[in-house]
């Protein structure tokens, strides 16, 4: 009895442990979490003058007493960090991009120059930045004494402006870091159609950018665009800049193109053409780009309408960044299957790699558990395997003949001459005619079913829960 109430109070004791040491576990990583992604606010505050913009950047929300790196644009001139009474900001070390907050505040102020009087400017990624910390919200007031006769638009909703005899002030809130902002000399006419407000220095037909395709678009950003002949083609936070010529279909796609860039925003500039399939699904419009139709062909063949619907409505309602990786798990979620479709293909410069469901299981053979890349996979609803990496496994000698037609296979005194693109193979010096080519090959890696390994070469295949066994 006593034994039994020892040997209990042992396992209690060691479950308790287990559970409390987990809830460190995962109290410290949140708190890791925490420490590394900080949300502030941020008040930017722009004046206008004859050859420069000054600005005023004040950043809200961080920890007394810690020290932060700033990232400073080499645009920005006469840059300094203040504190609220004007003294310099202080540091830890001798880094001079590396400061402590008075209190919970970090101020900067530094200088723009504007280089012609009268022409249009346009800014991108004009601000201060601090590492390891997420704007959550940015306040962005425009004082302009010498630029009146022109109109400022900001990639941020317009909340707030007053127009004075001598003074204008512009007010603009927005979600997220620093928006683009744009000035040009020329009063613009305004529209609203849903989160998108568009500038135009022509009035605007009402029936105009009607779009059903954005407007089932769950989240749509706030958006400014100015169409206008005063600058180039440009695009920012929250702002776009094109021609007042362009036509409907062509903003359209511009228009759904960077609601899925703010999806894809970490993705990096090899992975952006998966944009173009997302944007060609929306609109109902080809790619321009190969492989984006190649992908939207091979997604229309594995997954039925609805299906599909799923798969896009899953990427609009997410709030989180998209990656590859994570639409493979969406596909997941949706079959109960898993593939490596978008991963594979997520780079631009690799070659086009069709879809296939990848089989969870371990794989044996001869008794040996192979690397996680050699695995079965599912290709039309048949289980393949993959042919090299098991016919090595299982003892044999394997040759690409130097035509790259043909696969011979020795071991022993038996030799197999697998041609790659026909559909017999000789065994033994004797050809043998077959209904179908035994190998399949999927991005220059070929494979074989069950039927044709267990009828070819005689061997044994279990396939379990957790593991695929192959053997002779």
């Amino acid at each position: 009895m006593w034994r039994t109430a020892s040997l209990l109070f042992v396992a209690l004791t060691t479950a308790i442990g287990g559970m409390l040491s987990m809830q460190w576990k995962a109290y410290s990583k949140q708190e890791s979490q925490i420490d590394h992604n900080e949300t502030v606010t941020q008040e930017l505050t722009v004046q206008s003058s004859e050859k420069d913009l000054r600005i005023s950047q004040r950043i809200t929300g961080l920890t007394k007493e810690k020290e932060y790196k700033v990232i400073i644009p080499n645009e920005l001139f006469h840059w300094t960090c203040i504190k609220d009474n004007g003294d310099v900001c202080e540091s830890k070390d001798e880094n001079p991009q590396t400061f402590l907050p008075d209190q919970n505040t970090l101020i900067f102020q530094y200088t723009i120059p504007i280089q012609k009087e009268d022409a249009s400017f346009f800014l991108s990624e004009w601000t201060a930045r601090i590492s390891q910390v997420t704007v959550r919200t940015t306040d962005l007031e425009i004082i302009d004494t010498y630029r009146k006769k022109g109109t400022w638009i900001a990639g941020a909703p317009l909340k707030g402006l007053k127009e004075m005899d001598l003074i204008d002030y512009y007010l603009f809130k927005g979600v997220g870091d620093a928006p683009s902002l744009y000035w040009e000399p020329t009063s613009l006419h305004k529209i609203q159609r849903n989160n998108i407000t568009y500038y135009s220095e022509q009035s605007v037909k009402k029936n105009r950018f009607q779009f059903d395709e954005i407007a089932n678009l769950k989240g749509f950003p706030n958006l400014s665009v100015v169409l206008t002949d005063q600058s180039v083609e440009k695009s920012g936070n929250g702002l776009i800049i094109t021609s007042p010529a362009i036509k409907d279909e062509d903003l359209k796609w511009k228009l759904v193109y960077d609601y899925y860039e703010t999806k894809f925003k970490g993705n990096s500039e090899e992975d952006k053409w998966l944009l173009d399939v997302f944007t060609s699904y929306t609109v109902k419009r080809e790619s321009g780009f190969e492989k984006s139709r190649a992908i939207l062909e091979e997604l229309n063949k594995m997954l039925s309408d609805e299906e599909l619907t799923y798969l896009f409505n899953r990427v609009n309602n997410e709030t989180a960044e998209i990656t590859a990786e994570k639409l493979d798990d969406f596909i997941y979620d949706l079959k109960g299957r898993n593939t490596r479709f978008f991963t594979k293909n997520k780079n631009e410069s690799v070659e086009f790699v069709p879809f296939y469901y990848c089989d969870p299981r371990s794989l044996i053979i001869n008794e040996k558990e192979q690397e996680d890349d050699i695995e079965a996979i599912y290709k039309e609803n048949k289980i393949l395997y993959p042919f090299i990496d098991t016919i090595k496994g299982l003892g044999f000698e394997v040759t690409m003949l130097p035509d790259h037609e043909a696969i011979l296979v020795i071991k022993d005194k038996n030799s197999y001459r697998f041609y790659l693109n026909r559909n017999i193979f000789i065994y033994n010096e004797e050809d043998y005619g077959l209904l179908e080519n035994p190998l399949t090959n999927l991005n220059g890696k070929y494979y074989i079913s069950k039927q044709w390994l267990q009828q070819l070469f005689k061997v044994s295949i279990d396939e379990g829960e957790e593991a695929i066994t192959i053997s002779m």
